[in-house]
């Protein structure tokens, strides 16, 4: 937190929206689970915020990813990033329609 800043909250419902898409796109069972986090980067160069997706599977190494931007920005062309770093080979046609809002 940034001294005389009030602390910004992330969107919650955007925040399970991805955690939702990422998790239906995965085919992803119970017991993994998914964060994400938006951050505020106080790093020289580095966007004033952004978002960490995390991947947390039983008997596997965590997967992070940092996105630098706020989770609000967050779009399916984030998420197709996220899982291809992550070794996931999903299509954006699949992605895209999750994230939308009803």
């Amino acid at each position: 937190m940034l001294i005389g800043n009030a602390p910004r909250r992330p969107n919650l419902e955007r925040v399970r929206r991805i955690k939702n898409a990422l998790r239906e796109a995965l085919s992803l069972s119970d017991d993994v689970m998914v964060t994400v986090t938006e951050l505020a980067c106080l790093e020289e160069g580095c966007a004033p915020v952004e978002t960490v997706i995390g991947l947390l599977r039983p008997d596997a190494p965590q997967l992070q990813y940092k996105l630098h931007e706020p989770v609000d920005a967050v779009d399916a062309q984030d998420l197709i990033q996220v899982c291809k770093a992550w070794g996931f080979d999903v299509d954006i046609s699949v992605l895209a329609p999750l994230l939308q809002e009803n």
